[in-house]
């Protein structure tokens, strides 16, 4: 047992006899018996070496190590243990093999080793010398077990505890980032609606602060979604009515260069997923795939019902059960093995510095985790990466989209907004007012109910969800349905606490930072709804 794999493995069919244990209970011969019995039927893998022949070769094995390894006994029977050695086996681990043998004492290592057909496994190792009985060293007796499955297991709750505690940090700067967005977003389009068209300078500044602001808008909900902590507002779709409904965006961002297959399956199962925050995963992928072909090439996508089971799950961390998958494949380079592991960190990137965030993948793990799926990468060995987000089967029929047309602005129409950010605070005041309507604005959740308790002309609530002093916005949109039945209600947000995703979803939301014409679109829909006043 050496640190070094050597080849071509030497054959040696002979067994030897047993080595004799000391014991007074039985006769030699049926010890023996019984010991290569116990030891050729378990199915725990097992060998036996001779140091006292030149390489301390194996002089026998079991069943259970021929099927672990995929060798047959003609095989290994002959040969030192290092056969099993590849590039990567760690090496300090084969010199702690090395000098436990040299002192003739026992050893356990766990160790990665090379199956026949090429395929790594880790192996727990136990190495222990036989004596005889007047103490001489006769063989070294090896027990092996597979803890692959165990291995992995260790290696995704590692990959997970990163994750979360990055998510942790990420979710926080964003949170506080939104709100710095929809200051700026919030007076872009104030100042747009002031300045005369004929100021091509100034509306040239305003343009271009809007176009940056819009790109820290995309980069905060990268983070949110990695993170896992950006509001889903998900409804129960098909995987293939979304692709064709996407499809002539993804044409249009691919370009010429790149074409687009599809193999969709007919019966494919329906599942629970915010469609926007899909189409935005979905887009990321492919633009990777673009980028990975230089431009030019052919994009597989590919959808199907599989089922992850215990035993064999279709992606690390995830649980047992049915599952719709999409796939992306494409025709580039392939992922390098030394990083293959990171793509789906946040900032980690290999593209030229300017060229990427390192967000884009991030946030189709967040978004797919968040959704109670998986998704895994890997390459294919005709050239390219495989990309496979699972989604989680939900049952029921698909609703058709309803289209509401709405009228914009208000008609002095009073909304009491709650909002604990002063700069946020006064923004939205100014952009409702600015559109026609009367502004109330406290910066609590307390102070929201307390004043709804005996002033009640109010057309619609306007909260936040995330506020100090103990009552959410979700919480005060519950009470005060419960009081007011008849009042509209519009939350918003740039954060998601998941304590609060489920109450959440009966009301109407505008994420943050929104634009002036969302807000509004948002707030007509209310009003002209069933229970508004228009």
């Amino acid at each position: 047992m050496s640190e070094d794999r050597e080849t071509p493995l030497k054959a040696q069919p002979e067994i030897p006899p047993a080595p004799h244990i000391a014991d007074d209970t039985m006769p030699g011969e049926a010890r023996a018996d019984i010991f290569f019995a116990a030891v050729k039927t378990t199915r725990m893998p097992m060998i036996v070496t001779d140091p006292h022949r030149e390489d301390n070769p194996i002089i026998f094995c079991n069943a259970a190590f021929e099927r672990m390894t995929g060798y047959k006994q003609s095989e290994i029977v002959g040969s030192n243990c290092r056969f099993l050695q590849g590039p990567e086996t760690d090496k300090d681990s084969i010199g702690l093999v090395r000098d436990a043998i040299a002192r003739k004492e026992e050893v356990a290592v766990e160790i990665l080793n090379y199956r026949k057909n090429g395929s790594t496994f880790w192996n727990a190792l136990f190495v222990s010398p036989v004596f005889g009985d007047n103490g001489d060293l006769l063989y070294y007796f090896g027990s092996q077990l597979d803890i692959s499955r165990r291995k992995e297991a260790e290696e995704a709750l590692h990959q997970a505890q990163k994750m979360e505690a990055v998510g942790k940090l990420t979710g926080g700067i964003a949170h506080d980032f939104n709100n710095l967005l929809q200051v700026i977003l919030g007076y872009v389009d104030l100042l747009e609606s002031r300045v005369d068209d004929s100021n091509r300078a100034a509306r040239r500044a305003i343009e271009a602060i809007g176009t940056a602001a819009d790109r820290g808008a995309k980069l905060t909900q990268q983070l949110l979604a990695f993170a896992r902590k950006q509001e889903l507002r998900d409804r129960l779709l098909n995987l293939n009515t979304l692709i064709g409904d996407f499809r002539p965006i993804i044409d249009r961002n691919l370009g010429d260069g790149v074409e687009v297959r599809t193999d969709l399956a007919d019966d494919l199962w329906n599942c629970r997923l915010d469609p926007v925050q899909c189409e935005m995963a979905l887009l990321n992928i492919l633009s990777n795939a673009r980028d990975a072909m230089h431009g030019k090439g052919v994009v597989q996508m590919k959808t199907e019902n599989l089922v992850s089971t215990e035993e064999e799950p279709l992606a690390a961390g995830l649980a047992p059960g049915e599952y719709a998958c999409l796939s992306i494949q494409d025709q580039g380079d392939g992922i390098a093995e030394e990083t293959i592991d990171r793509i789906f960190d946040p900032f980690f990137s290999t593209k030229e510095v300017g060229q990427g965030t390192g967000l884009g993948l991030s946030m189709v793990y967040g978004f797919v985790r968040q959704s109670g799926g998986g998704v895994e990468a890997r390459n294919v060995p005709d050239g390219g990466a495989r990309f496979a987000l699972y989604f989680p089967r939900a049952r029921g029929m698909v609703e058709a989209d309803h289209v509401q047309l709405i009228h914009e602005g208000g008609g002095g129409e009073h909304i009491l907004m709650v909002e604990d950010q002063p700069e946020v605070a006064e923004l939205g005041k100014a952009i409702l007012e600015d559109l026609g309507y009367s502004v109330t604005h406290v910066s609590s959740a307390s102070k929201a109910y307390d004043l709804l308790q005996h002033k009640r002309d109010f057309a619609l609530l306007f909260t936040d969800i995330v506020m100090p002093g103990g009552m959410s916005g979700v919480e005060l949109a519950r009470q005060v349905r419960q009081m007011i039945p008849s009042l509209p209600i519009l939350l918003t947000t740039g954060y998601s606490d998941r304590a609060l995703d489920e109450d959440s979803r009966s009301f109407e939301l505008v994420r943050k930072p929104y634009r002036r014409a969302d807000l509004s679109g948002k707030i007509r829909a209310l009003l002209e709804g069933p229970n508004g006043i228009a």
